[in-house]
């Protein structure tokens, strides 16, 4: 199974849209991710890969996601092992098969790494633009690319050497490379913008205002 702080890990730095995604400034040349409204959310499904040093093949967990400016993040995990992630203003919030509610973290310092993950799975750099040396590129067969590198001196440089995010639309493909070797990537699909208000079970998951 994997543990549910390297699942948040990899979800909030892979893997915020608390304030939407705001512009940002891309060469002409390179295509840029779609932009969620307020009053919009993304709702997709996930594959998540996490490839540890010692193993031979990837622990491999998959579901489906949320994610609105407006409401938060919830990521729920289907297989192999069943359980929500919660991540609105008011912190992470894992709920288990059971239905039992565990308040990882609250706090500032925890809305603005919910701020973060957002910001990732929208494709919004801007608000990262303090924590990491962004670089914007396309790729081979014409997405878009953008790698991601903690500053000098940051304190997420511990956790993570580098993001790299790819799409078209949307974010596509992330994977996340850490100090130790280790990697994870996850892989978003089945994407599509929707307005709100956000179907009920997963209304019902969050705590942000009602739209």
């Amino acid at each position: 199974m994997i543990p549910i702080r390297h699942l948040i890990a990899s979800v909030a730095t892979a893997a915020f849209m608390a304030t939407g995604a705001m512009g940002f400034a891309w060469a002409d040349d390179i295509p840029t991710p779609a932009t969620i409204d307020q009053d919009q959310y993304l709702g997709g499904s996930f594959t998540m890969d996490r490839h540890l040093d010692g193993f031979e093949k990837p622990l491999t967990s998959n579901g489906d996601f949320v994610l609105s400016p407006a409401r938060g993040l919830v990521w729920r995990t289907l297989a192999p092992f069943p359980g929500t992630t919660i991540l609105d203003d008011h912190g992470i919030t894992r709920i288990d098969d059971q239905g039992n509610r565990d308040e990882l973290a609250r706090g500032d310092q925890f809305r603005q790494f919910v701020e973060l993950i957002s910001a990732v799975l929208a494709g919004n750099w801007q608000p990262l633009e303090q924590r990491f040396d962004i670089t914007r590129d396309t790729t081979e067969n014409g997405a878009w690319q953008v790698i991601l590198t903690p500053k000098d001196g940051s304190t997420i440089q511990n956790q993570i050497s580098k993001i790299i995010a790819t799409g078209t639309d949307f974010v596509e493909n992330v994977r996340l490379e850490k100090p130790t070797g280790d990697h994870d990537a996850i892989t978003l699909s089945d994407q599509s913008l929707q307005g709100l208000p956000l179907p009920p079970e997963f209304a019902a998951l969050l705590t942000g205002p009602v739209q």
